[in-house]
């Protein structure tokens, strides 16, 4: 199973993902979000922007427990931004509340962090003139696949997590290693580098949903008042708060992807020396990563938090001979460009023909409408996504009806202002053309008190049969109000052939009962005529003429 993606359920065409996604790893296919796994660097924005909470990061904890019901020795690797996540009162009753849960052991990766920088300290006074820290798997996956040209000065080492999982195993040989930190990108790290070092990594998230599982809370009354400089690691700069600095040398911390990939080019450009660059995907560095949880701290605690654990010049003391190197290689991914003329293909689908429909507005996701048109053009896009085209298209087609329906249609506000107005409604109410009606009183040319009415009762009026006087024209009219937006919407169809038809047939029904009536008088006369002369009654004869005269009228 993949480490991040999307619920399709959940996606709402809101491109705030695609919007956020620093290196535009996201397709957006039927109107669903999707990962593009091949340009994924794993930083977890998407996951911490989505409304929909439509990021479905892979939860390794049945893992964990199956390790921990096999009966084998499971030890947790703890990050230091443990503090900033959870309520613990330091590290010990943090552990003590993992043990619980079934971990043989908890130790801080903090031990890991102060091997991996004295090792990078080591780097400069061996004379590397140019150094990337190489903590954050997610900037290691960024210069593969994005700046190769600059790993040449990421640093050659393994990672905190990985150092410390080595310590571990030295002691622990047989035992199952889970590094528990605010990383997702991390799960992606122990399947490429760390095989046999690491077994499973969990995410704070992960962790807190699994102490309430077990309704496990911290015994915070064995508070724990260590302090260890390694354990800066976690916040903005603190690899390099963590080391011992040279004066000839210049420290620089970066966060975020942005900013990491303007660094990056800046590097690839040449001419810096004598610099150690720490760089971190997360804004905030990992007291922000997309693995804590829901109900974190602000920034502003964490950080009081971290600085409070790692304050003073005391540290871990750590001898090893670990074997530190790790064989970082490009994994390029170029996507095809297309041509000019493609490009503006697409763009003139939405509308685009000038430079002056290029609004650049970013809501599809992207910086600059060409910047989408290429996604379209790879696949990543959709025309769709551009929401002024689908407005302008959608107001077309609206208007189109609107001009084109046979039926007179008229918009008007609750001051009784004509807001909007067919050709239609224009001739069945008589206003001639050179009358601008838009923004003029409705109440000229209809009686308003009919719209009074429905607006005061709440109750429309639909396809009543009415005459307008100053056209001489009978109409159906349909008188509706919307309260939310106190707007009336007035439908006018003209019945005047239909009604005049009508009056024209009954007239005809009406002379021809007339006549019918003359005929059946003069056809009884003549009948009783006859029965007198033969001497018969003619009161049936007159009750049959009678009932065929009423079957008549």
């Amino acid at each position: 199973m993949e480490v991040l993606q999307f619920t399709k359920a959940n996606c709402r065409d809101c491109y705030k993902c695609v919007r956020e996604c620093p290196v535009k790893s996201i397709r957006v296919k039927d109107h669903q979000a999707q990962i593009i796994r091949e340009d994924c660097v794993l930083c977890g924005r998407c996951v911490q922007v989505c409304p929909q909470n439509a990021k479905d990061v892979r939860d390794d904890v049945p893992l964990v427990k199956e390790k921990i019901a096999s009966g084998r020795k499971v030890i947790a690797t703890l990050a230091p931004s443990f503090i900033a996540a959870f309520d613990a009162a330091g590290f010990r009753p943090m552990a003590e509340a993992m043990k619980k849960l079934g971990f043989y052991e908890v130790f801080e990766t903090a031990v890991g962090a102060n091997i991996v920088k004295t090792r990078y300290e080591q780097m400069i006074e061996e004379g590397k003139e140019l150094i990337i820290s190489s903590c954050c798997h997610s900037i290691t996956r960024l210069i593969q696949r994005y700046h190769p040209e600059c790993l040449q000065y990421y640093a050659d080492v393994v990672s905190p997590m990985e150092a410390h999982a080595k310590l571990i195993k030295q002691q622990y040989p047989d035992a199952s290693i889970v590094f528990v930190g605010p990383c997702i990108s991390k799960k992606d790290e122990v399947e490429q580098y760390c095989e046999g070092d690491v077994d499973l990594t969990i995410t704070f998230d992960e962790l807190e949903n699994w102490f309430a599982d077990e309704g496990i809370t911290f015994d915070n009354q064995d508070t724990d008042d260590s302090r260890f400089r390694s354990r800066f690691f976690p916040e903005p700069g603190g690899v390099i708060k963590s080391m011992h600095r040279r004066s000839d040398f210049h420290y620089i911390a970066i966060d975020g992807v942005e900013r990491c990939r303007a660094a990056l080019d800046e590097i690839a450009a040449g001419g810096l020396k004598g610099y150690f660059i720490e760089m971190n995907a997360c804004e905030g560095a990992c007291i922000n990563g997309p693995g804590m949880p829901k109900k974190r701290r602000g920034h502003i605690m964490a950080r009081v938090m971290v600085e409070q654990a790692a304050e003073g010049s005391k540290d871990y003391d750590v001898q090893h001979d670990l074997d530190l190197s790790k064989v970082m290689l490009p994994e390029i991914h170029r996507d095809n460009i297309p041509g000019e003329a493609e490009i503006q293909k697409i763009l003139a689908l939405t509308g685009k023909h000038g430079p002056e429909d290029m609004l650049d507005c970013g809501a599809c996701g992207y910086s600059t409408c060409r910047e989408k048109a290429i996604a379209v053009w790879q696949g990543k896009a959709e025309l769709e996504m551009c929401l002024h085209y689908m407005k302008e298209r959608a107001e077309s087609f609206s208007d189109q009806v609107f001009e084109s329906s046979p039926n007179g249609i008229i918009a008007v506000d609750d001051q009784f202002v004509i807001r909007q107005i067919n050709k239609e409604a224009l001739n069945m109410l008589s206003i001639p053309d050179d009358v601008e009606a838009v923004g003029c009183d409705f109440g000229e040319y209809y009686d308003i008190l009919e719209l009074l009415n429905v607006m005061e009762t709440g109750e429309n009026i639909i396809n009543m049969r009415g005459h307008l006087d100053r056209s001489d024209l009978y109409v159906d009219r349909t008188v509706m109000f919307d309260k939310e937006h106190s707007n009336f919407l007035i439908f006018l169809k003209n019945i005047d052939a239909v009604v005049k038809a009508e009056d024209a047939a009954a007239e005809l029904r009406r002379e021809t009962i007339r006549i019918t009536d003359q005929v059946v008088d003069k056809q009884m006369r003549a009948v009783q005529e006859i029965a007198s002369l033969l001497g018969e009654t003619t009161a049936e004869t007159k009750v049959a003429l009678t009932m065929l005269k009423k079957s008549m009228l």
